[in-house]
């Protein structure tokens, strides 16, 4: 089992048909997208995620920790994602901008 946390319109959910895949986003609009192509999504918040600990074999979240505006926000997103893989789990977290500006100042 596969958990894409911050899975946006799925496009990677449904990348290898083999793999059972739940997605979820804070974006209503992108879930509908999910699931006119499908794909398992609900909408959720990363630092509140409703599995049960230990219960996925791999997760992703692609693009997704650089948009918590400080680094306490972005651990405990990680930690979070963390929390849901089984022993001998694995994760793939990317990210695009380690820092963040809004309205031209610095994140903090």
């Amino acid at each position: 089992m596969l958990a894409d946390v911050g899975c946006g319109n799925g496009k990677y959910l449904g990348v290898n048909p083999e793999v059972i895949a739940i997605g979820c986003d804070r974006s209503s609009a992108l879930i509908q997208i999910c699931a006119e192509r499908g794909f398992e999504a609900f909408v959720s918040d990363a630092l509140q995620l409703p599995f049960r600990t230990a219960s996925f074999d791999a997760c992703i979240s692609i693009a997704v920790i650089h948009h918590f505006s400080t680094p306490e926000r972005r651990l405990a997103a990680i930690r979070e994602l963390v929390r849901l893989l089984k022993t001998g789990g694995q994760a793939l977290i990317y990210v695009w901008a380690f820092e963040q500006e809004h309205n031209k100042q610095r994140s903090k």
